[in-house]
């Protein structure tokens, strides 16, 4: 018996050391940490989560698909260049004629064209471009309000892994007080040994709960970072709230379920989102039906050219005639030549070439579609499933949207009747250690009966900690729901 005693108070002691000094580490790392409110940790959520950032990119991308459909309905102008040497039999671009020799050639020109008729399918394609637009900033919205959701039940977490904590520590500091007692009793021969071992059972139950508390406590940090994305290395600690002043009655200022989901559909921008996409389907069923219409353009170029072949003469030499022939008139023999020259040339120079190489034309242009393999039939055919199916998808999360929101109504209600029962278990729980402190003291209850109404009252108090701060979740919950700020 002896050794056993040894050998439990050796492994209390262990775990008071390990507990005490984990606890004194951390409480003077955390003394000179600044203290995070819950509104700090949203925000600082909201700047630094991955996945609003990969929001705010989609924004941008559809600001610009925005921006560039708008700017399509401006006139189109391109310019070409080209230079290039010829080799052989070839066409001189700048005097159409057939040259065998080699040449150098370039040339420039510009090209545009102005939509005047057909501006149907670009006019609803701006329109859905910012309904996108709006429904990405919507999105982002709603990933927010969800990121705002999910750091509050984190930090609801840790406030009640601490108050669990502190539970834990004041039922300890209670056993080790009984545990001295105990062993005074049984050292004066007013109680067995039994009561000795079972009361350092109890304390080494109660021990061991502490040390599993302080794990939770610090596992619900570790989340609350990880929802935050705050840099694990970095100290970290929140404000922990006056909670005694807590609202818990709010839930009769409520309205009605009904109320709560008519408002939820104003306001959710998830609600929004989805109504933003079905009018964007819309607009998609439109530009399919404008893809049959003709459309009518007004095109125009400018250019002009240069060739090393075209030349300028300068001066002539008169060489002589060159006989080709003779013809007979009559009995007379008269002989037929041409005069023959040589010539000073040079190549024409390049700005004169493109002065008088300038061409310009000016017509309209009609695209009447007629037959594409039934492709726009297909694309309108496509375009209603889209509109139907979008219509689903706001049916099924409007729906959702009510049976989350009756349910966590109910949740919420049964929350409440299950706090204030707690409460009421807990204040008879603690008139009962109270007297079984009194009793113990003066030997009229064995350990047994005592340890007993200690876990009575421990598993009360855990149990009040644990509806109260579920009331709280499911009361932030319905906060959610109306657009209310998360606050505490």
């Amino acid at each position: 018996m002896k050794i056993y005693k040894t050998a439990l108070l050796l492994f209390l002691y262990l775990v008071f050391s390990v507990s005490l000094f984990a606890q004194a580490k951390q409480s003077d790392r955390l003394e000179n940490t600044q203290k995070w409110t819950l509104q700090q940790c949203i925000e600082y959520a909201m700047s630094n989560n991955l996945q609003v950032a990969g929001s705010v990119l989609n924004e941008r991308m559809a600001k610009l698909v925005l921006q560039q459909s708008k700017t399509s309905i401006l006139p189109s102008l391109n310019g070409d260049a080209s230079v290039g040497v010829s080799y052989g039999r070839s066409i001189d671009p700048t005097s159409n004629q057939f040259v065998t020799k080699g040449f150098v050639y370039n040339s420039f020109g510009l090209s545009s064209q102005t939509l005047l008729f057909g501006w149907f399918q670009r006019t609803y394609q701006i329109q859905q471009n910012q309904l996108e637009l709006k429904a990405a900033n919507a999105s982002f919205e709603q990933l927010k309000d969800d990121i705002s959701l999910n750091v509050a039940t984190g930090f609801l977490r840790v406030l009640l892994s601490r108050e669990q904590v502190k539970i834990n520590e004041e039922l300890v500091k209670l056993d080790n007080e009984q545990y001295n007692q105990t062993v005074k009793f049984a050292d004066a021969g007013k109680l067995p040994e039994l009561n000795v071992a079972q009361m350092m059972a109890q304390l080494a139950t109660d021990s061991s709960n502490l040390v599993g508390a302080r794990a939770d406590e610090r596992i619900a940090v570790l989340q609350l970072r990880a929802l935050m994305n705050f840099d694990f290395d970095t100290p970290f600690d929140i404000q922990v709230p006056d909670m005694e002043g807590a609202d818990l009655s709010a839930l009769a200022a409520l309205p009605s379920a009904d109320m709560i989901y008519q408002t939820a559909v104003k306001n959710q921008h998830r609600m929004k989102f989805n109504d933003l996409k079905y009018e964007s389907a819309k607009k998609t069923l439109d530009i399919a039906k404008a893809v049959q219409y003709p459309q009518v353009s007004l095109i125009g170029s400018l250019g002009t050219n240069f060739s090393s072949v075209t030349k300028d003469i300068l001066g002539q030499t008169y060489l002589g005639e060159v006989p080709l022939g003779n013809v007979t008139v009559d009995t007379l023999t008269f002989p037929i030549t041409r005069p023959e020259y040589t010539y000073d040339t040079r190549t024409r120079s390049i700005p004169n070439q493109y002065g008088d190489n300038i061409r310009a034309n000016v017509g309209l242009g009609i695209n009447i579609p007629i037959l594409n393999g039934f492709t726009a039939r297909t694309n309108i055919g496509k375009a209603k499933i889209g509109l139907m199916s979008q219509q689903l998808v706001i049916d099924t999360d409007k729906q959702k949207l009510k049976q989350d929101i009756y349910t966590a109504f109910e949740q919420a209600r049964a929350a409440s009747q299950k706090y204030n029962a707690t409460r009421r278990a807990e204040n008879a729980a603690q008139r009962a250690l109270e007297f079984a402190v009194k009793r113990y003291a003066v030997g009229m209850i064995n350990t047994y009966e005592y340890t007993a109404t200690l876990n009575n009252s421990y598993n009360a108090s855990s149990s009040v900690l644990s509806s109260k701060y579920d009331l709280i979740f499911k009361l932030k919950v319905l906060d959610y729901y109306m657009g209310n700020p998360l606050k505490l």
